[in-house]
Order: structure tokens, then sequence, then C-alpha cells
């Protein structure tokens, strides 16, 4: 077998190797992002299944232990929309249509604004003429909705500019629409389920995302049958090599 020693085969011995401790980890890490979704999936049902609250209760929360761990929870509160400070969220689909969501500032009797999702209208381009009709109710409104986070640009993502009053974001970035207000928000913003008086046609609330285990197990299922692909098929491969003729001049054909 000194054959399979000869540096070409060295170099095909190390990189199947490199693959199989590669394809394992594939798999062993979709095994734990399953593990992190199926956590997150307990996480928003129990925040979820809580009492609701007030804004300012979870100010001390959130200091505490950062506004992440106030996600989902339910938050019923009293205001007035600001209409005049609504921005769109570019890019959003629901049953696969285009459209925009709507944001809009709900001014409370005291403390911070809150900003709301008031939800989806369609929206084919960049002209908002478009939009079908939905307007911001007049007079005070009582709002129940599940706190969402922040987002911010990550990787290759749309940047939007920095500076000046925006009509539209790339996404809901709170410290981004805060910039341009004249008075403070909180630091995240209510995913609208409920509100009195009721929202016409449009916008349409938008949903949380629906509890799953996601494609995580299956992802894990294929690194591991391509991991044994490897770990059998190989040793078969050098098994057929070995019992050609030698040509020490020039690389075996596999």
């Amino acid at each position: 077998m000194r054959r399979f020693l000869r540096p070409w085969w060295v170099v095909s011995h190390v990189l199947v190797l490199a693959l199989i401790v590669v394809m394992l980890n594939l798999g062993f890490w979709q095994l734990r992002r399953l593990e992190e979704r199926r956590d997150l999936n307990t996480l928003q049902a129990e925040r979820t299944a809580e009492e609701a609250v007030v804004p300012g209760e979870l100010v001390a929360a959130a200091a505490a232990g950062g506004v992440e761990v106030v996600e989902y929870r339910v938050v019923e509160v009293t205001g007035r929309y600001r209409a005049a400070d609504e921005v769109a969220v570019r890019n959003r689909t629901f049953g696969g249509l285009p459209g925009v969501w709507l944001l809009t500032p709900l001014a409370l009797a005291e403390g911070p604004a809150v900003v709301v999702n008031r939800g989806w209208v369609p929206q084919s381009g960049s002209d908002p003429a478009g939009r079908p009709p939905s307007p911001v109710p007049d007079g005070e409104v009582t709002v129940r909705g599940h706190v969402r986070l922040s987002q911010q640009r990550t990787g290759l993502g749309v940047a939007d500019p920095a500076r000046g009053r925006l009509a539209s974001l790339a996404r809901p970035d709170i410290d981004r629409y805060a910039a341009q207000l004249d008075y403070p928000v909180y630091p995240f913003y209510l995913q609208l389920t409920g509100q009195d008086p009721p929202p016409g046609d449009y916008p349409v609330m938008v949903a949380l995302p629906a509890p799953g285990d996601g494609p995580h197990l299956g992802y894990a299922v294929q690194w591991f049958i391509f991991t044994a692909i490897a770990v059998v098929g190989y040793p078969l491969v050098l098994r057929q090599v070995s019992r050609r003729p030698d040509r020490p001049d020039r690389p075996d054909a596999l």
C-alpha cells in the first residue's frame, strides 16, 4: 500500500478527512440551531401568554437584562397616533404579494411614544400613491400588540441614509426612525394584534412568526448522510484503485 503514501494520495487523504470533519460540524451546527429554534418557540409561547402591560413596566427589565428580555411581551396602551410621522418599511410580503409595513408613533399621556407596526398594505414599486387607503384613526385609540425588537443592517443589507427625514425604511430600525422625530420613543416597536376602534380593510395586521422547527433537522440529516457516504465510499475507492496496476509515474485515476 505504499502507493497510497505518495504525495498526491496524501493530499487526497487530507482533503477527504477535512471534508468529513467539516460535514460533521455542519450537521451538529444544524442540530444546535434546531435546539435554539425550539428554545425560541418556548420563549415566545411563554411571553405571549403573560398578561398585558404598559410599555413603562418593561423599561426596568430592559435596562437590567437588555431589550431582548421583553421581546414578545404583550402591551396594551392608549394614546393618539402621530400620523404625520408615519413611515413605511419597504419590501414586505403578505400572501405572496409585495407591499410595505406602516410604522406609526403612538403618543401616550406621559413618557415616550411607542412605535406601532399597524400592519401591511400592498404596494408595487416605490410609489406610495398606489397603496389602498389605510387611514390613521383620529382621536384616542387603545392598541394591543407584541413587543418586537429594532432591526439593524447586517451583511450586505440595504443601508438607509444616516441623515435626513425618510418616508420609508429598509427595515424597522427604531434607532434610525427616532433620529428624525422631535420626541422620544421606546427602543422597540409593537406588532399590532388589536385596536379600538378597529382598523379598516387596510393595513392588515401582521402575525408573529409561526412556531416550528424549521429546516434544521432535515439539513442535519443531509450533512450526516454526506459524511457517511464519504466515510464508506472513500475506502471503497481506495480498494478499487489498489487492484489496478501500479503506475508510479502518474497519479491513479479514480
